[in-house]
């Protein structure tokens, strides 16, 4: 009898008007922007590729050990056309020194790197409306409208339970809600597949399963919420009303009231304290040095631009070699030392940025689509876990890379820190040459790995509440309907 009622209904519900708006609304605005989605990452590709390749060809230019400073590139995520999450906001660049922590710069637009780490409204969130709504449009009127029209106390005169036409009434919404859901996904994987550039890997293809399963779990919450709202009133009007106050409340009260909650409850450090402990510890570094720099004597060098920017030593005399020798030494042993506790400062902060991020994500789960927004960023790699592993893989590159010029310079104190030449050398060099550079093929390597499963196991908290959140729309609306008057 479930089946037979459910097959009704399904049949009834494709032929509705509100079905054939909410999939042809869906179907264009897939059409529509997952094209500029996907032309924005072949852009975003394209763009790391060249720095990729720049910081390549600037790596084959080094000349000595302390110009070994390449920018660190993040690479974009191909899963970003179907939930950007913070892809935007967040830094794309880190530049590495020995002297000092890493510059994180700011997306586009952003002058403060940190700011801005709260989702915003962007065009993926547009498909997670519209197949809310729709999921609500479906479902408001699946029993108020029965009454109204007086087939829900006929059907119930009958030898059907109350149980059973509500498991049918279910089961039919999802059915239907699974049609442009699934267009939806078939025709973005359609477009964004037929652009050279992009590439899924079966890492990838298994996110977007994932992907698509969250987008079935989180229509099922929308439609047993409106199931719940039909159970709930006797008029289908009141139903739509109070429907799409609720949506409304779930999209736009809460996540912004869970931010302003969350910067109250937990509030950054203010700027002027950060301020005054860099601004201490640099003069810190600057007394240090100061003490225990050696006195310059008769010094004589010549330098020459080398790679990234920076210039090394071609020309010294004696004096200046010995000079230098221990002056860089102490310029590295220093920074090193002072930028680590500079980190610190800047990462305490970026740890209260998280914590209030976290709080308000915590306050936010209380609205399925704020889960369904948050299980997405993180399926995609777009959420901020991924601008946290980041953060932290550059720091952990950056410490490789000190050990690995340590090592070479024995402690930074060779000349190879700074001058590619000996003294011997100099005093026979031509005055135009190609300096010879050095050999990096054992020069440690950025990596950023994408992983599956770290990223599925912090998926799983909103994954758990979105199941929940099903269960429990559906038995408040069991215990509704039990007690439905259909008269």
């Amino acid at each position: 009898m479930i089946w037979k009622i459910a097959k009704k209904e399904f049949l009834l519900n494709l032929m509705t008007f509100k079905f054939a708006v909410g999939t042809i609304v869906c179907m264009v605005l897939t059409a529509v922007f997952i094209p500029i989605l996907a032309k924005d990452y072949q852009q975003k590709l394209r763009t790391y590729n060249d720095n990729v390749a720049r910081n390549e060809a600037e790596l084959r230019k080094v000349k000595v050990y302390k110009n070994i400073t390449p920018t660190i590139y993040r690479p974009p995520s191909v899963l970003s056309v179907f939930s950007e999450g913070l892809e935007k906001q967040i830094a794309n660049s880190a530049k590495i020194e020995y002297d000092r922590i890493p510059e994180i710069s700011a997306a586009a637009g952003q002058e403060n790197p940190y700011q801005a780490i709260f989702p915003v409204f962007d065009a993926s969130l547009i498909f997670k409306i519209v197949i809310g709504v729709l999921a609500l449009l479906v479902a408001y009127d699946a029993i108020s409208a029965e009454r109204e029209r007086g087939t829900l106390k006929l059907m119930l005169s009958d030898t059907i339970a109350r149980h059973e036409v509500l498991l049918a009434k279910l089961l039919a919404g999802l059915l239907v809600l699974v049609v442009p859901t699934t267009i939806t996904f078939t025709i973005g994987l359609i477009i964004l597949l037929s652009f050279p550039m992009v590439d899924l890997t079966p890492s990838a293809w298994v996110r977007v399963g994932l992907m698509y399963l969250a987008s079935l779990l989180f229509i099922s919450a929308m439609y047993n919420l409106g199931l719940l709202v039909s159970c709930l009133t006797r008029r289908s009007a009141i139903s739509l009303v109070l429907g799409l106050f609720i949506w409304i409340v779930f999209v736009v009260v809460v996540p912004n009231g869970s931010i302003y909650l969350a910067e109250r409850v937990q509030p950054l450090e203010p700027e002027d304290k950060i301020d005054g402990q860099i601004k201490s510890l640099q003069q810190a570094y600057k007394s240090e040095f100061n003490k225990s720099k050696p006195r310059r004597t008769n010094t004589s060098v010549s330098d020459s631009s080398g790679a990234f920017g920076h210039f090394y030593s071609r020309k010294i005399n004696k004096e200046g070699l010995e000079y230098f020798k221990e002056i860089y030494r102490l310029e590295h042993t220093l920074g090193i030392k002072y930028a680590d506790k500079l980190w610190e400062v800047e990462h305490s902060y970026l740890n209260g940025l998280s914590k209030q991020k976290k709080l308000a994500h915590n306050l936010s789960r209380i609205s399925p689509i704020s889960l369904y927004e948050n299980l997405m960023s993180s399926l995609a790699g777009t959420g901020i876990a991924g601008f946290q592993s980041y953060i932290m893989s550059v720091k952990t590159y950056r410490d490789r890379l000190i050990d690995y010029v340590r090592f070479r310079t024995d402690g930074f104190s060779a000349t190879s820190l700074f001058t590619p030449f000996t003294i011997e050398q100099m005093e026979h060099l031509p005055n135009k040459s190609e300096d010879p550079s050095l050999d990096l093929r054992d020069l440690p390597r950025f990596t950023l790995k994408a992983d599956v499963v770290v990223d599925l196991r912090k998926a799983i908290p909103d994954l758990v509440l979105l199941i929940f959140a099903n269960v429990l729309f559906f038995a408040l609306a069991f215990v509704a309907f039990v007690r439905y008057d259909v008269r």
